[in-house]
């Protein structure tokens, strides 16, 4: 009984992340930049594939989808934005709604029907799914785009421009498996914009402000990314650890530094939340 009325409210809350205006903006500038990414660079892969099968005389390689996606390096100004947006894209689907739930007097209702423990954990699961999956869903597509237009095939090891070096992390599965290699990173990626996202819920305890529920993830996101650079931790740089093309991070550290924020975004939150009567 006490399961059912938990999924019950997991469903409610995710369903509220998914069916609302805000998660359908942030789509759609996820979308947006997918879509400007490939406009710009997808017809000239296709281009230097149809000259380099016309000119038997022509040195190179194929053009291939898992080095043409937006996520496949951050080389170019679609994937740099994209990559420095997520906090932003992951936190404005839902990050804000649990403010609003307690301001509204939404929270309070609902507590006074259902235990305060099943609500905040079905908060959190629903802003952790909505803010990875908004990132993650315009990656899938963005590889899609690319393997319509560009061959699926294993890349060139001694091909220079696939952005991935020995030294980067996985390199060894990215040119073996290169279909586990992206979907990894994409998980990866969904994982820490969820995370972030989260973030937004503790700092609501705090600040009466509405725009901190925005600002604050973007913050620790980029400032937690820029100290820790700065430092010489690269490997525990979100920033780092998201995009394909660092020389820095390990599963280890992937591990290591999703827990850390896992934590933080966690506890935190539920415990406050919990024992507390603040809503």
């Amino acid at each position: 009984m006490e399961n059912d009325k938990m999924q019950r409210m997991i469903k409610f809350e995710l369903k509220r992340s998914f069916k609302n205006r805000l998660f359908l903006i942030s789509l759609l500038i996820s979308l947006a930049l997918v879509t400007w990414y490939s406009i710009e660079r997808i017809p000239y892969c296709v281009q230097l594939n149809s000259e380099f099968l016309n000119d038997e005389n022509l040195m190179g390689f194929f053009e291939i989808s898992y080095t043409n996606w937006i996520g496949s390096h951050n080389i170019y100004l679609q994937q740099n934005i994209f990559y420095m947006a997520i906090p932003i894209l992951a936190t404005l689907p839902f990050g804000s709604s649990f403010y609003d739930d307690i301001n509204r007097g939404y929270a309070r209702n609902v507590c006074v029907r259902a235990k305060k423990k099943y609500y905040l954990v079905a908060k959190y699961i629903a802003v952790f799914v909505s803010g990875g999956c908004v990132v993650a869903i315009p990656m899938v597509l963005s590889f899609l785009i690319s393997s319509i237009f560009l061959p699926t095939m294993l890349p060139e090891a001694s091909y220079t421009f696939t952005n991935i070096y020995p030294a980067y992390k996985w390199a060894d599965l990215f040119y073996v498996q290169p279909l586990l290699y992206t979907s990894i990173y994409i998980f990866i990626t969904f994982l820490f914009s969820g995370v972030t996202a989260s973030l937004s819920l503790f700092i609501t305890f705090f600040l009466n402000r509405k725009f901190v529920t925005f600002v604050f993830p973007f913050f620790i996101y980029i400032f937690s990314s820029f100290c820790l650079e700065m430092l010489g931790f690269d490997a525990y740089s979100i920033r780092n650890l998201v995009t394909t093309t660092s020389e820095s991070g390990t599963t280890f550290s992937v591990t290591i530094l999703f827990l850390i924020f896992f934590c933080l975004s966690f506890f935190p939150y539920y415990f406050i939340g919990a024992k507390k009567d603040v809503f």
